[in-house]
C-alpha cells in the first residue's frame, strides 16, 4: 500500500493549567508514540494547548487515509495529554494536510504589513498621494486602523500595484482664455 503521510495540527480551547511547564513532556510523549516532528504550544487563538506533528496512516483499515490521519492524530494527542497530566477545554480545531502541502505551506514567506510611509515608498509616491489613492476604486482596504494610521497587507498592495493604470507626472492644468 502506498504510504499515506499527513501533517496534523490540533488546537484546544483553554485554559490549560500547567500546560506551559508540560510542553516538553507532551512533545516527548508524542515522539515516543512514533509521530514525526512533534511541536507543542499553548495559547493560540482558542487559548489552549496545541501540537503539530506528522502521522503515517497507511496501516489503517476501513477508511480513507485522511480520515484515519485525523483519528490517529486526535487519539495520539489526547492520550499523551492524559499521560503527562495536561487538561484542556476541548479540541477547537484539527487541520490535516498532506506532507507535500505541508512542505509548501511551511515554505511560504510570512505576510508583511505596511503603513502609509511604507506604501508611499512601495508605490514611489508621497504620503499625500497615498491618501488620495485610498479613494481610488480597487485600492485595498486596510486590515487595521491604528492611532498611528492605517495598515495594509503588502500582498494586497502588490496586487493593486500590478493592476494600477498609473500615469506618471502631474496632470496638466486647463489653460484659461
Amino acid at each position: 500500500m502506498k504510504s499515506a503521510r499527513f501533517g496534523v495540527e490540533i488546537e484546544t480551547w483553554g485554559p490549560s493549567p500547567g500546560a506551559e511547564e508540560a510542553l516538553a513532556d507532551l512533545a516527548e510523549a508524542l515522539a515516543a508514540l512514533g509521530v514525526d516532528g512533534a511541536v507543542t504550544s499553548v495559547g493560540g487563538l482558542a487559548g489552549g494547548v496545541g501540537a503539530t506533528f506528522g502521522v503515517d496512516s497507511s496501516r489503517s483499515r476501513g477508511s480513507d487515509p485522511m480520515t484515519a490521519a485525523v483519528r490517529q492524530g486526535i487519539d495520539a494527542f489526547e492520550g499523551t495529554c492524559r499521560q503527562v497530566g495536561v487538561s484542556h477545554g476541548d479540541i477547537a480545531r484539527v487541520d490535516v494536510m498532506t506532507d507535500l502541502y505541508l512542505d509548501r505551506w511551511l515554505a511560504q514567506e510570512p505576510e508583511r504589513y505596511a503603513g502609509v510611509s511604507e506604501v508611499a515608498a512601495l508605490f514611489g509616491v508621497s504620503r499625500q498621494r497615498v491618501a488620495e489613492l485610498r479613494g481610488k476604486r480597487g485600492f485595498p482596504s486596510p486590515v487595521a486602523e491604528l492611532s498611528a494610521g492605517p495598515v495594509w497587507k503588502v500582498s494586497s498592495l502588490n496586487r493593486f500595484l500590478e493592476e494600477w493604470d498609473r500615469k506618471p507626472g502631474r496632470p496638466r492644468r486647463a489653460r484659461s482664455a
